[in-house]
């Protein structure tokens, strides 16, 4: 007989049968037996548990009914063989050691915790992964009110099962799977946010992971928490930790032999669902198809394709975790996003970069064409067995490039479509469940009670036709109504004979089960279960993959604790998931789903009026990271926000803001720019907030991509100062990607703006970018008159910083025609106002250009000095192409000097700065530089 209590209480046969405990009392005297088990328990004790400090008269009486209830219940056959013993002055259970999930958690923390002795990390990881696995939800999760002796054993448990998280953690941190564990860590010190050990573990993961910074900023968080709310200091471990790391103690890092190895084979799959049945004759089809056995003969790829809801990645994840074993190298996972409402699938390039990536390539090694990055990946897998699963692919095309090649490794597809197209797979479609299946799968979705009912179970199963998306939707409903029955639901669903028909239907049948859901949300007397209905038709029509708390709060209109409420009750209902890092997405079908129940419940006007509150949102909070990052740009002008900003504890957290956002970034600008004239109006204001970031974050595609989308609007709308700015926006980023001519097409465009709007602050702007397209073009001379103009606009305006900026410029056309004494008195006297005023990032261009009139004219050394502080300024300016430029001159500095090594480092961090970039002009030339250092190296 098999016990549970690190969940609901859980009773099965020895032959396999879940047993119902029906009468709460009994249930709670069973679980208090279980919880002393194989040990008596006194009747005081019981009794007092039973009924509290005043028990009934028939007290006693009754608790020996009870106990002969029980015994029926375990063995309705006959009760004297039930495992239920009278002891001395009471009672007691006794339970194999295996068949109760308490005492197989703690005898496998035990023998963890004996590994952990010996050093067996590998130990430690399998005794607690298993030990962790044993628990359904929090211990007696089903028994309510707790009497104190449970009271006190759930404290007990929990503390156990926090202690085994951070023992697990630690011994995989050891093995060198730090970066794996951060996404946990976060979640976990979410949940426990005053636990320092799971901090300290955050810290020690992250720094590994070669993130200071972020490990300090937990240090900074936690400790203005704990002052806060507890009025202490964090304790010695973690004050000690933050000093080792500020100090970058190399004692910190892993030993050599795993900082210097192979990247630790990497482990993605998603969790098993466990409550999977079922597709045994699927599953040793597509096992046959990728391990070959000793035969040495298998597919190379496995297509699972079917109806929406049917169970695909389930099923692939599933037959994955059964593979391990035959694929040593570790398991890749990639969701494509083939199918994914309103959310554009991964392009090949994208796909490839998160692949490569988990084989330890750093992100700025990752080439921007794909063609290389798939030759690269298929370099990196070649002779390892690898299992790689591909989530709900689009098409072939999108799922061809990330083929390993070679007769190794393994791959599982999960789409929609058959893809016909690929060459060289095996195709398995899945259906609906059988019959036995689904009453399966609802036997472990449903409390015991509910399926007492055969028939009534069937009859559900049927009406979900069979569908395991349908049944645990269901299944859901029932469990936040306890007040209903399975016939209850049942005649719900039969009642709707349209709904009937659409079950039939393939994806009408998940839209029908998602109904009743939403339906129920919509009508509870609940007024969180309402709202939770109508944040999920908000959530669903703002275009972006997923959402953090505070974008949520933005788009719901409510605090962001009164959203993260409501996203919690969406969650239980199994409509939302959270991500890694907190964020929050609806799966393909729902997000569809709400969407178009949003359509249908909410007006245009109500609709329109979320659309913008997230744009604002977005908007204001982009305004206030970009101002943040780069303190010292002007900022273009934008629409007044409708939305507070979410604010930012840094620079270091605004701009990881930006960078985590940017894809939401460009899908809401997008989706602005299509929308009615208010909202418009906000896409041209984050085309134009946006400027900065994609400007020195090596993002000009996507500056690009905005200005040309937002050029119309602000011509429809006559705004000549905003379509001023978006035009210099494109022009620089035309111009890092060498299309100067384009660029200066938009610059010239830009003055004819500035001049016809009266904007003479924006005049001097445009004609300095227009001077320095001129000069990078060749022609120099042509500049001069325009950076002249530019000066004196900025002088009468009092404007230093257009000043300076049109000095360096002519600094600049001056080394080109050859006045190099005008140009090095500009340029010192540029890099003086910068020193005396902070400007990092006009500073860090003025020390490249004297670092270059240093080497035409044969001090390599003094060029070194200078662009040593160049590079410095860059990047406490975060100016990313101002690093590519100081470096790339730091190569033709230590080439110079005779250090050929020196200088291909140099040109060769450069080379990965553009790599992640779009800075076609520059990438020209570092190819030139690298070229010549490996010359002089002799390679």
């Amino acid at each position: 007989m098999e016990f549970g209590v690190l969940g609901p209480l859980l009773v099965r046969s020895d032959h396999g049968q879940l047993l119902d405990i029906p009468r709460p009392k009994v249930r709670l005297l069973l679980t208090i037996l279980l919880v002393h088990a194989n040990s008596g328990v006194s009747v005081e004790t019981l009794i007092d548990s039973l009924w509290g400090m005043q028990p009934v008269r028939s007290a006693r009486a009754n608790l020996k009914t009870y106990v002969v209830a029980l015994r029926r219940a375990l063995s309705p056959g006959d009760p004297s063989q039930a495992p239920v013993r009278t002891a001395a002055n009471g009672y007691s259970i006794h339970v194999a050691a295996e068949s109760l999930d308490l005492l197989v958690f703690q005898r496998l923390a035990e023998e963890a915790a004996r590994a952990r002795q010996l050093g067996d990390h590998d130990a430690v990881v399998e005794r607690l992964t298993s030990a962790l696995a044993l628990w359904r939800g929090s211990a007696f999760e089903d028994v309510a009110p707790l009497p104190d002796v449970l009271v006190a054993a759930a404290h007990r448990l929990e503390e156990q099962r926090l202690t085994a998280v951070e023992d697990l953690v630690t011994a995989r941190v050891a093995l060198g799977e730090h970066s794996e564990v951060i996404g946990e860590l976060h979640a976990w010190t979410a949940r426990y946010p005053l636990r320092e050990r799971m901090w300290e573990q955050l810290m020690l993961a992250l720094y590994r992971d070669g993130r200071q910074a972020e490990a300090l900023a937990m240090y900074k968080r936690l400790r203005a928490r704990l002052i806060e709310e507890v009025g202490v200091e964090p304790g010695p471990p973690l004050r000690e930790l933050q000093k080792r790391i500020l100090n970058a103690d190399p004692a910190l890092l892993l030993p050599r032999n795993r900082v210097h190895g192979d990247p630790p084979a990497p482990h993605q799959l998603p969790l098993d669902v466990a409550t999977f049945v079922g597709r045994r004759t699927a599953l040793d089809t597509v096992r046959e198809m990728l391990d070959d056995g000793d035969t040495g003969r298998r597919v190379p790829a496995v297509v699972v394709h079917g109806a929406p809801g049917v169970g695909k990645s389930a099923f692939a994840v599933r037959v994955a975790g059964m593979l391990t074993d035959r694929f040593p190298g570790g398991e890749l996972y990639v969701n494509l996003h083939g199918a994914t409402p309103g959310v554009s699938p991964l392009s090949a390039g994208e796909s490839l970069g998160r692949l490569l990536r988990a084989l330890g390539v750093d992100a700025g090694h990752v080439p921007q064409a794909t063609d290389e990055a798939a030759a690269l990946f298929r370099t990196l897998v070649a002779g390892r067995r690898m299992l790689i699963l591909l989530d709900n692919a689009s098409s072939a095309a999108q799922v061809r490039p990330l083929m390993p090649g070679g007769s190794g490794s393994g791959v599982i597809v999960t789409s929609r479509d058959e893809l016909s197209a690929l060459d060289g797979a095996e195709h398995v479609r899945l259906g609906p469940l059988s019959a036995d299946e689904a009453q399966e799968m609802l036997s472990l979705l449903l409390p015991v009670a509910s399926v007492i009912n055969g028939e009534s179970t069937r009859a559900l199963a049927e009406l979900c036709d069979r569908l395991p998306l349908g049944l645990h939707i269901a299944a859901a409903r029932l469990r936040a109504r306890p007040d209903w029955n399975v016939d209850d639901l049942v005649s719900r669903l039969s009642d709707a004979r349209e709904r009937l028909s659409e079950l039939r239907a393939g994806d009408l049948a998940v839209r029908t089960s998602l109904g009743v859901s939403f339906s129920t949300l919509r009508q509870s007397e609940n007024p969180i279960d309402r709202m939770a209905a109508r944040a999920l038709c908000q959530l669903s029509v703002l275009e972006v993959a997923s959402v953090d708390l505070y974008a949520a709060a933005a788009v719901i209109d409510t605090p962001p604790a009164k959203a993260e409420r409501v996203l919690e009750r969406l969650l239980e209902s199994h409509l939302v998931d959270v991500e890694t890092g907190g964020r929050f997405h609806s799966h393909d079908l729902v997000r569809l789903f709400a969407a178009e129940r949003a359509r249908h419940t909410m007006s245009h006007g109500v609709l329109t009026a979320t659309v913008t509150r997230g744009m604002a949102y977005y908007l204001a909070t982009s305004r206030h990271a970009t101002t943040l990052v780069y303190p010292r740009r002007t900022h273009g002008p934008v629409p007044d926000f409708i939305s507070p900003a979410r604010t930012f504890a840094d620079q270091d957290e605004a701009e990881r803001w930006l960078e985590v956002e940017r894809a939401n970034l460009v899908a809401v600008t997008r989706q602005a720019l299509r929308g009615d004239d208010d909202q418009a109006a906000l896409g041209v204001g984050l085309t134009i907030a946006l400027h900065w970031f994609f400007a020195n974050s090596g993002y000009p595609r996507d500056a690009v991509l905005l200005a040309e989308s937002a050029l119309p609007v602000t011509r429809r709308n006559g705004d000549r100062v905003s379509e001023a700015y978006v035009r210099d926006s494109l022009g620089l980023a035309l111009s890092v990607r060498g299309l100067m001519s384009e660029a200066r097409r938009q610059f010239q465009l830009e003055v004819g703006l500035c001049r016809e709007a009266g904007d003479r602050f924006g005049e001097q702007r445009a004609l300095g970018n227009l001077g320095r397209s001129y000069v990078l073009d060749g022609l120099a001379e042509q500049a001069v008159p325009l950076f002249e103009q530019q000066f004196r606009i900025a002088r009468e305006l009092r404007f230093e910083v257009g000043e300076v900026f049109a000095s360096l410029s002519m600094a600049r056309a001056y080394q080109e025609l050859g006045r190099l004494h005008d140009a090095i008195e500009l340029l010192r006297a540029a890099v003086a106002w910068c020193d005396a005023t902070g400007d990092d990032y006009l500073g860090a261009a003025a020390l490249v250009d004297l670092a270059q009139i240093s080497m035409d004219a044969g001090d390599a050394q003094e060029a070194v000095g200078l662009l040593i502080g160049s590079l410095e300024r860059a990047r406490r300016s975060r100016y990313r192409l101002g690093e590519v430029w100081a470096l790339t001159g730091l190569s033709r500095a230590w080439r110079l000097l005779g250090s050929p090594d020196r200088a291909l480092t140099c040109v060769r961090e450069a080379s990965v700065l553009v790599r992640a970039s779009g800075y076609t002009r520059a990438a020209t030339a570092i190819q030139e530089e690298y070229t010549r250092a490996l010359e002089a190296a002799g390679r």
